[in-house]
């Protein structure tokens, strides 16, 4: 973040160009009466802080060399006060907000056939528009998958699932009957979001984000293994399994942003567009794309404005350090 270089806060700011709104400006006190002859000369007052005016004229300018000779030094603020490094003795407006500003966290959960490592691979476009704004800390499913044709048989990253609908295999559109496995992921995810936290967020690609969507019902019924704010979902969809069936009775009050790809063969797009109605005024962003997490401008600047919702003090920081107010 960018700013204007920081103000020697011992030099007295314009009133009318005072930044801050319900700031105390420094008046100089009226001139002092003058004394009769032979008596003792009236003493000349100190300056006092007054309240600023309530009129959009903030106070007015103090413009007498002999007043401003008169006002006291202000005493300078210690940058350790804002949890930074103090230079030159100055302070710069904000700068409470800066030190307060932290990119947001969110836990991400992979999909099927997928590790925290792959994700990690996959996502290197998102993580670099996230810069900065949110960082993404994977993690893997408790089940591991045999190798398929596409994985390396000597490798000691084996693809995982979140659940199954059948007996080591998984179909998204699916009626499960006996689905097995959602228990484990669950714990995994309370588990992750107590060692690893504190988190802000959770962001699923495809089974994750059905995943994810299936913690955030949990979360908006109150339940405290998982204290998440919002969740990213990326190809996500509804379990069609009775058992998992109570997840969607009731509309879940939590935001989220929804990524939809027009082209995706795996999660089509009408299953992805159901799971979004099951939420309170969900974010719905769709590409052309297929099953991939996209990060192109149109992309970036959707994350960023769902994000920003989240993120207050960086919000701030960042209208400071531009010089808004």
């Amino acid at each position: 973040m960018n700013g204007d270089a920081p103000r020697n806060v011992n030099t007295p700011l314009p009133a009318e160009s005072c930044p801050f709104q319900g700031q105390a400006v420094l008046r100089p006190c009226p001139r002092p009466p003058r004394s009769r002859r032979g008596s003792r000369p009236a003493r000349r007052c100190r300056p006092v802080l007054t309240p600023p005016a309530t009129s959009h004229r903030q106070g007015a300018r103090v413009t007498s060399a002999k007043a401003r000779r008169a006002l006291s030094p202000l005493r300078p603020i210690s940058a350790q006060r804002f949890g930074g490094k103090a230079e030159g003795g100055s302070g710069a407006p904000g700068g409470a907000a800066m030190a307060e500003a932290r990119p947001l966290r969110l836990l991400a959960l992979h999909g099927y056939r997928q590790s925290a490592r792959r994700l990690r691979q996959r996502t290197g476009a998102l993580r670099k528009a996230l810069r900065g704004r949110a960082e993404l800390v994977a993690i893997d499913a408790p089940h591991p998958l045999p190798a398929g044709a596409e994985d390396d048989p000597d490798g000691d990253d084996p693809p995982r699932g979140w659940w199954f609908s059948g007996p080591g295999t998984f179909e998204a559109g699916e009626a499960a009957a006996a689905p097995v496995g959602l228990e484990e992921s669950l714990s995994a995810v309370a588990a992750a979001l107590a060692e690893h936290g504190p988190f802000d967020g959770l962001l699923g690609f495809s089974q994750g984000a059905a995943l994810a969507a299936m913690v955030c019902a949990l979360r908006a019924r109150g339940d405290p293994r998982f204290p998440v704010a919002f969740a990213v979902l990326v190809a996500g969809f509804a379990s069609r399994a009775p058992a998992h069936g109570h997840f969607y009775r009731e509309p879940i009050a939590l935001p989220t942003l929804h990524i939809v790809g027009d082209t995706d063969a795996v999660i089509a797009a009408p299953l992805s567009r159901e799971l979004a109605q099951c939420f309170v005024e969900p974010v719905v962003l769709t590409h052309p794309g297929g099953h991939f997490i996209p990060a192109a401008a149109a992309q970036k600047k959707a994350y960023l404005e769902f994000l920003e919702r989240f993120c207050p003090a960086q919000r701030q920081a960042e209208r400071a350090g531009a010089g808004e107010v």
